[in-house]
């Protein structure tokens, strides 16, 4: 398992309109209803997605870009990192330093500013960098 440690910082709010406007998508893509909207969580060294699984794009109306899962917890709440992809440029989102980070409930005491621990399911951080200054292997 790797735990990181981030912040919470201010998005745009597309993943609210997107998990309001097509909840059925996300529904059936990890068998349970997310709250609307991403917490997005800002790292020291960005963190490439490892995907479990992927929403395409033609199933939330956005067909130049697939959404990437990874299972994850955040603050020992069962969560899902989610990326989003364009399978022509291999980019999309915030970048790998910033985790959008889903799950089925609102997170307590969680506010832009707030420090939140996330845990992947894996044995390395898949860094973009060598360094791993706020990473912890359990």
């Amino acid at each position: 398992m790797v735990i990181l440690e981030g912040h919470v910082v201010r998005g745009v709010e597309d993943f609210r309109r997107r998990i309001t406007e097509y909840p059925e998508a996300f529904e059936r893509a990890t068998g349970e209803k997310l709250f609307p909207g991403t917490l997005n969580i800002k790292v020291r060294k960005p963190v490439r997605i490892r995907e479990h699984f992927r929403i395409p794009g033609l199933a939330i109306n956005e067909p130049g870009q697939d959404l990437l899962f990874e299972v994850c917890r955040i603050n020992g709440i069962w969560a899902y990192r989610i990326r989003p992809w364009n399978p022509k440029t291999g980019s999309g989102g915030h970048g790998d330093d910033t985790l959008e980070i889903a799950c089925s409930q609102e997170l307590p005491n969680v506010k832009e500013g707030s420090k939140v621990v996330v845990a992947f399911f894996r044995d390395d951080a898949a860094l973009t960098t060598s360094e791993k200054p706020d990473v912890a292997l359990m």
